[in-house]
């Protein structure tokens, strides 16, 4: 790999880390008081009912430590679990209307937060940045595809 793509790499990733450090911090104040993975598993589950397997497995994160996930956010009503009559030894979790309202609040609170901190660059500036993102959402989207 060439020096200035690794250089890009490691740049990427220093925004990645600074933009969840911002998000977990803000996210941890307000009234939900939401954990970054908790975010995932909304996400997740946005996208269609899973089995709590499936969460672990897209979370990278063992079963119990995704059914303790699961379970605090079934307490707070984000989430519904079943268990089916065909496999009784299957978890399905699904989203709830309480859950889908906060998980649209958070990603506007999260668009919000970020115009903010972008709010000080100038027009060349965010010009920029639009032009990287939509290239760098062009590759990943790709690759995530793939």
């Amino acid at each position: 790999m060439p020096p200035a793509t690794a250089n890009t790499a490691r740049e990427l990733l220093e925004v990645t880390t600074l933009l969840m450090r911002s998000f977990a911090a803000r996210m941890r104040q307000g009234d939900q008081r939401l954990e970054p993975a908790h975010i995932g598993i909304l996400a997740k589950v946005r996208l269609g009912a899973c089995s709590l397997t499936e969460l672990a497995q897209h979370q990278s994160v063992r079963l119990p430590t995704m059914s303790k996930s699961v379970s605090l956010l079934v307490e707070r009503g984000w989430l519904g679990r079943t268990i089916p009559e065909s496999n009784r030894r299957q978890a399905i979790v699904t989203l709830t209307t309480k859950g889908r309202r906060v998980f649209a609040g958070m990603r506007r609170d999260a668009e919000k937060h970020v115009t903010r901190l972008l709010a000080a660059l100038d027009r060349a500036d965010r010009a920029q940045v639009d032009k990287g993102l939509a290239i760098l959402i062009r590759v990943l989207s790709t690759a995530v595809r793939n």
